[in-house]
């Protein structure tokens, strides 16, 4: 997250993207490692809290009590703000941000800081996105953009030019009832994509209102993705991929000579590719968010071991002292 770039954060509603990104940009604060990504030093950041803002004060206060206060390294803007076209408030962010020496920028969400126009259109959005290059150029900060995905949680809302624009884009899963939540870079301009990390919200006491009622929020901290641990069982479209890998490898597959495999077949990427897009292993609506689909569950299944891949092929790796594939064939 490199000052003057673009990132955006983005994922269904109820996923807690923006628990993440407060806890992200106070970690950044007090220059505290975030998830295992190394903050060299502190940074001055400016959070514009334009959705949820009757709750902040909260997060803010749970954030300060349970792992440290940055003073003025951390400024929040908590009521409604345009940004977007015609940008009547964006002046006023850019004299803001410029008083603090801002490094980073969060806006929460592109929807409530959007301004007129429709998100789905590309001209309206390349208006937004002229604004928030207008925020860069005057301030030399990362802007951050929180927005939300579709429901079915396969691809970013609105029109495609927001994710074509971003330096980073960072994908927000909420996990089952026993499960983490998870971040997946899904694009990263000067680093690998594809890596995954967990989270979990917690409850955090307030203590009372004027009533006498509790008052509660949340914060965001780490938590071990289950999925990632050498051999753990796969799940949802991964587990979908596994399977039809299996189904292929059994119907049309070979042992490469050029690739050591152990002995078991292997397929074409492509041919799983045209597989998985005749028969659908996600629910998302567009191919290319499909494809992304695709991708990550490659990523995992090969990170926990149990497919082998190289550029072009992909095939099932059989259990330590088994004969039997780690997947199965329906």
């Amino acid at each position: 997250m490199a000052r003057g770039e673009f990132s955006v954060w983005w994922g269904a509603p109820k996923a807690g993207k923006s628990f993440l990104v407060l806890y992200a940009a106070w970690c950044i604060a007090l220059g505290h490692a975030f998830m295992g990504f190394k903050v060299k030093r502190r940074r001055r950041v400016l959070y514009i809290a334009a959705e949820g803002e009757g709750g902040f004060n909260g997060r803010v206060q749970a954030l300060a009590r349970e792992i440290g206060d940055p003073g003025e390294s951390f400024r929040f803007i908590a009521q409604p703000v345009m940004v977007g076209p015609p940008g009547n408030d964006l002046r006023d962010v850019i004299a803001a941000a410029r008083d603090m020496g801002a490094d980073l920028i969060v806006v929460d969400t592109l929807a409530r800081t959007f301004g007129d126009g429709d998100e789905n259109t590309a001209q309206d959005m390349n208006g937004f996105i002229a604004k928030l290059d207008m925020l860069r150029a005057e301030t030399g900060a990362h802007v951050l953009v929180i927005h939300h995905g579709r429901k079915d949680g396969g691809d970013l809302r609105g029109s495609g030019a927001l994710a074509a624009a971003a330096d980073l884009i960072v994908k927000v899963e909420r996990g089952g009832a026993q499960e983490p939540s998870a971040a997946t870079v899904e694009r990263a301009k000067d680093d690998a994509d594809g890596r995954s990390f967990g989270f979990k919200l917690r409850a955090v006491s307030l203590g009372t209102d004027e009533d006498g009622d509790p008052r509660w929020t949340c914060i965001a901290e780490p938590a071990a993705l289950a999925t990632g641990g050498p051999g753990s069982a796969p799940k949802g479209v991964a587990a979908a991929v596994l399977d039809r890998i299996a189904e292929l490898a059994t119907a049309e597959g070979a042992a490469p000579e050029s690739v050591e495999t152990g002995g078991a077949r292997a397929i074409g990427r492509d041919r799983l590719r045209e597989s998985c897009e005749h028969r659908p292993v996600s629910d998302a609506a567009k191919p290319d968010s499909r494809e992304k689909a695709l991708r990550r569950a490659l990523m995992v299944l090969d990170r926990a071991g149990h497919i082998g891949a190289t550029a072009d092929r992909v095939w099932i790796r059989r259990r330590a002292g088994s004969g039997a594939p780690s997947g199965k064939a329906n």
